[in-house]
């Protein structure tokens, strides 16, 4: 398990690696029971910082929003503010996203990403949960999707379930031209089904009833994950849990 310490001093060696002095940080405040935005808005030097809600029906719901910020890690207190945010804001709530875009460019960009389109219903994509992001990048999105998250970062990191730091190399570039993002993100039925799925998945890692499979947060959850999966390709209708217990047991009754 990595320490809030030890998390902390690896960020911003990725950003020497790469040359970077400031490093952008996506806060997931939805049930945190805490708004980051009156601390934001003291802190010296000035802190830019953007919600994912501006311009729609919940753009004053600030104490809910997403928060993209960028901190200046040659500033002491940017950096004090940094140590705190990674040993709070746990449990997938923030997402680091090193870049050289400028940040009103990437603000725009990843306010997109959080749009998504399904048929003729729109929604929020919540990408920025670290516990979501890295099967969206893995199996659940396009190609094409993908690579536009991709553009965006340098490095995109985040620490899965068993606190472990993970990142994922982006093709961001300094001073790229012809910049092109989507304004949300068309998802078709199998990739809905598949967000579908992680959601499932995170609930049944919860049940204290599979505690017993004695595995690693992150074990656990893909093996739930992929029973998710086959009960959907199984047209499987009902409780998911007794699924998922029969199927430990080789006991699923055939389709």
């Amino acid at each position: 398990m990595t320490t809030p310490i030890q998390w902390q001093e690896q960020i911003e060696h990725v950003c020497t690696h790469m040359g970077i002095q400031q490093v952008d940080l996506l806060l997931d405040q939805a049930g945190w029971g805490h708004c980051a935005v009156p601390a934001l808005k003291m802190l010296t030097p000035k802190v830019s910082w953007f919600s994912l809600f501006t311009d729609t029906p919940e753009q004053n719901l600030l104490d809910q929003t997403p928060l993209l910020m960028r901190l200046d890690l040659t500033q002491w207190r940017h950096k004090a503010w940094l140590e705190q945010l990674v040993e709070h804001a746990t449990d997938g709530r923030l997402m680091v996203v090193i870049s050289s875009w400028p940040f009103e460019v990437l603000s725009k960009a990843l306010q997109g990403f959080s749009q998504l389109a399904w048929g003729k219903q729109t929604g929020l994509l919540r990408y920025y949960d670290s516990r979501i992001f890295p099967l969206l990048m893995s199996s659940i999105l396009t190609d094409q999707q993908r690579a536009e998250f991709m553009q965006v970062a340098s490095y995109w990191g985040w620490l899965d379930r068993d606190n472990q730091p993970q990142w994922l190399q982006g093709t961001g570039q300094l001073h790229q031209n012809n910049i092109q993002v989507s304004p949300f993100v068309e998802l078709n039925d199998q990739q809905f089904d598949r967000i579908g799925c992680i959601s499932d998945a995170q609930q049944l890692l919860n049940d204290e009833s599979f505690d017993f499979l004695g595995k690693s947060q992150e074990q656990r959850f893909g093996l739930f994950y992929s029973l998710a999966v086959q009960a959907g390709q199984e047209n499987h209708v009902g409780d998911l849990a007794k699924y998922v217990q029969q199927k430990l047991n080789g006991t699923v009754d055939p389709v």
